[in-house]
């Protein structure tokens, strides 16, 4: 209150001079003009201090607003590509009906739940990372995770508020995939996976997509990778198959898991 003290007096005499018409006296328009140099830069400051005030709070609350209308859309793009992905699982069921009659077929929706990655594998190659969801949300080991329609991973343990994902990348993943209509075991590796067992006359090709196709389990048809390479040193009867995952894990924005366990 004190700093408003000097140029409200300031401002009452300026006023006061102004109009009993004072400031024509040559000794007092010096005082008058004073006066309001002193009282002029007050009132500017107060009106640049309100404006720029009331444009930041505008702002504010729009970048706020656009924020949380960005994440909303994000989830539903996300779900978007589950439900493409669950599309993909039913046309290659029933192209398989032929042949396997009591193949189950996709039902409804899945229960997902979102979350964000909190930590990533310090060695770089990210063979793992943590979440911020845990058993709060009814998460459990041997859950699927996933991003857009690229699989992650699998929740590898459980606590309060987090859980520790497996990631495509750790030689520790192991899981059913299929490649056309050949069903096989796939290893995760650094930078590159690998198919396990792959017979010499097996037809496998590079750039095929390999995904995951779990036995008793209808989930999405959820991409784990792409053949990379197909070689055989004329030994044995199984051919080396390499996979690049297709997973962005430093990239994910949304990391999301299938609540229902292998």
């Amino acid at each position: 209150m004190k700093g408003f003290v000097a140029p409200s007096i300031a401002l009452l005499l300026s006023i006061v001079i102004y109009f009993i018409n004072l400031s024509a006296l040559p000794y007092l328009s010096r005082v008058y003009n004073l006066l309001r140099l002193a009282v002029y830069p007050f009132f500017e400051l107060k009106g640049n201090v309100q404006e720029n005030t009331k444009r930041i709070v505008e702002t504010y609350l729009f970048l706020r607003n656009v924020s949380e209308e960005n994440y909303r859309l994000r989830q539903e793009l996300e779900e978007y590509k589950l439900y493409k992905a669950q599309l993909l699982a039913c046309e290659s069921n029933l192209k398989s009906l032929s042949q396997a009659i009591d193949l189950p077929l996709p039902s409804g929706k899945y229960s997902i739940v979102y979350a964000n990655v909190v930590a990533y594998d310090p060695s770089g190659r990210d063979t793992f990372v943590l979440i911020n969801k845990g058993q709060d949300k009814d998460i459990s080991e041997g859950m699927l995770v996933f991003s857009g329609e690229n699989l992650v991973g699998i929740v590898d343990s459980v606590y309060g508020s987090s859980s520790r994902i497996r990631t495509v990348f750790s030689e520790e993943f192991t899981l059913s995939v299929g490649v056309g209509d050949k069903a096989y075991i796939y290893r995760g590796g650094f930078p590159m996976g690998s198919l396990l067992h792959v017979k010499v006359d097996d037809k496998i090709n590079v750039g095929d997509v390999v995904y995951v196709r779990v036995p008793g389990k209808v989930f999405p048809q959820l991409k784990v990778g792409t053949v990379q390479r197909v070689s055989h040193d004329g030994k044995g009867f199984f051919k080396k198959v390499d996979v690049k995952p297709s997973a962005d894990v430093r990239g994910a924005y949304l990391i999301l898991v299938i609540r229902e366990r292998l």
